[in-house]
């Protein structure tokens, strides 16, 4: 299940938020001012995420690496 909260509430709430995305897999939208800045989720759904990344990158021309996800790190 997603979920969105303010970065007050999950600063509040860290710990049952954790429990909820190690056991039920529910990823957590952050919020600051009313605008999504982060998403916290399973280190399982992460290090997937990770992957497709590289297989992305691996498969692009150089010159286009940078359209992999474009913004993310």
């Amino acid at each position: 299940m997603n979920r969105t909260v303010s970065i007050s509430d999950a600063k509040s709430h860290l710990s049952e938020l954790v429990g909820r995305m190690m056991y039920a897999g529910d990823h957590v939208v952050v919020e600051r001012h009313g605008k999504a800045v982060a998403v916290m989720m399973p280190i399982e759904d992460y290090n997937e995420y990770q992957q497709v990344k590289r297989d992305r990158q691996q498969t692009m021309p150089p010159e286009r690496a940078h359209e992999v996800l474009p913004g993310l790190r």
